[in-house]
């Protein structure tokens, strides 16, 4: 028996099929094209060029969505359009055939020519783009909660500059590219929303406070910034709360903390505990913000079960604190305390969102290993694009199909096959 494949567009009900037009879908690309072309206003076009703009853009967001090398995209489509076309392929008196969508030397060309300053910026209006579009068709609110986390690429060149650092965890080489990623989080929706890499010595508290700063500015409130503990500063803190916003993030182990976690187990203190948060004593500007921790069991324990095995003599005062966890937050604790410090400590988990986020960007193709900052930069802009865009068409079919008996659940594949499909309709 034949098995023939069946187009995810195939799946979904005549009436929302529509959404998922041509316009709808590739908007982003359009948007992406766009900009580009905006920023390299002073590239000039050779007069024998037979190639446009968009044409070296194509082949590389059809590498993009099929994972493929953009060697493997050009000759694909190459062969496509000349399918397409009638009439005999020419060829040249040196044994070339005349081709249809530029080489892959060509498309390399150009995207070296778009400089990293360039690309940073249009990724930033890019993804702002997205985000917007969400909050036109009512799919976040204006009330977002912010992630922050690193994501570090292995280099394997032989660059030894700032933008190259050290690195002893990956596969065959001992330097990386460093990636600070912001993404929002609202109504259960997850997007990016910016990317910077680190150089060496680079202060990352400049950069967050710029990303919030244009958050802020295109209409959204901040409601949580959620941050892992490698951006425990007091003048972060301090700024976000300037913003009207609230931080969660896991606290240091210095020794006022380990002393609440040890009066916790030994019953003379609460899971909440009020904490002076201060730079360090011999900073020539001191910071002081007061926060609210909040304790908890690692996983697979329960805070109450370790606190009862230390008292019972099972676990020792050192292994009972292993244990233990503490975040930190500068939002007071909201009616209840056992009941806040569990949802507390249940909506801080959603910090793993930007982690899984960064795993299905590694999933959809090839991982790149070009030696060229703005390239690597390009090539995680389209795929942020494509993710914010699986993020958004699901929640936007989630929405539509609410009425519906008949559920339908839009993976990431299914997400990357109808832009295949879609990217070939004329």
């Amino acid at each position: 028996m034949n098995v023939q494949y069946i187009s995810p567009l195939s799946d979904l009900e005549v009436e929302l099929r529509p959404l998922f037009s041509n316009e709808y879908m590739l908007a982003f690309f359009k948007k992406f094209c766009d900009a580009i072309q905006s920023r390299m206003w002073g590239f000039k076009r050779g007069r024998n060029a037979r190639y446009e703009v968009g044409d070296f853009l194509r082949v590389f967001f059809y590498s993009e969505i099929t994972g493929r090398s953009i060697k493997s995209a050009s000759e694909r489509l190459n062969r496509f359009y000349m399918h397409k076309k009638k009439g005999k392929q020419r060829i040249y008196a040196d044994g070339r055939k005349k081709r249809e969508i530029p080489h892959q030397t060509d498309v390399n060309k150009y995207l070296r020519k778009i400089g990293y300053k360039k690309a940073r910026n249009i990724l930033r209006e890019c993804l702002f783009s997205q985000i917007k579009e969400a909050l036109e068709m009512n799919l976040i609110s204006r009330k977002v909660n912010v992630l922050i986390d690193f994501t570090e690429h292995p280099y394997y060149g032989k660059r030894d500059d700032k933008l190259i650092k050290g690195t002893n965890r990956q596969k065959g080489t001992k330097k990386m590219r460093h990636y600070l990623g912001f993404s929002i989080l609202s109504r259960g929706i997850q997007l990016f929303a910016g990317l910077e890499q680190i150089a060496k010595g680079q202060s990352k508290i400049p950069m967050i406070i710029k990303f919030l700063d244009s958050v802020l500015d295109l209409g959204f409130e901040l409601k949580f910034v959620i941050m892992d503990r490698e951006f425990y500063r007091v003048e972060l803190l301090d700024e976000i709360k300037g913003m009207k916003g609230n931080v969660l993030i896991p606290a240091k182990l210095y020794k006022k903390i380990k002393k609440i976690i040890e009066e916790y187990l030994k019953g003379i203190g609460k899971r909440v505990r009020k904490y002076t948060f201060s730079s360090a004593t011999e900073a020539s500007y001191r910071f002081f913000q007061n926060v609210y921790l909040v304790l908890n069991a690692k996983k697979g324990h329960s805070l109450l079960e370790v606190k009862r095995n230390f008292q019972k003599g099972i676990l020792t005062l050192n292994d009972a604190s292993k244990l233990i966890y503490a975040i930190m937050t500068t939002q007071k604790p909201r009616g209840k305390s056992s009941s806040w410090a569990s949802r507390i400590s249940q909506f801080y988990k959603k910090r793993w969102n930007i982690e899984t986020g960064f795993s299905d960007l590694n999933r959809m193709g090839r991982r790149w290993k070009s030696k060229y900052d703005n390239t690597r930069y390009l090539d995680m802009l389209v795929r942020m694009l494509l993710y914010n865009s699986w993020k958004i068409n699901g929640a936007y079919l989630k929405k539509c199909q609410k009425k519906r008996s008949k559920s339908f659940e839009w993976t990431l594949q299914d997400n990357q096959d109808a832009m295949v499909e879609i990217f070939f309709m004329p």
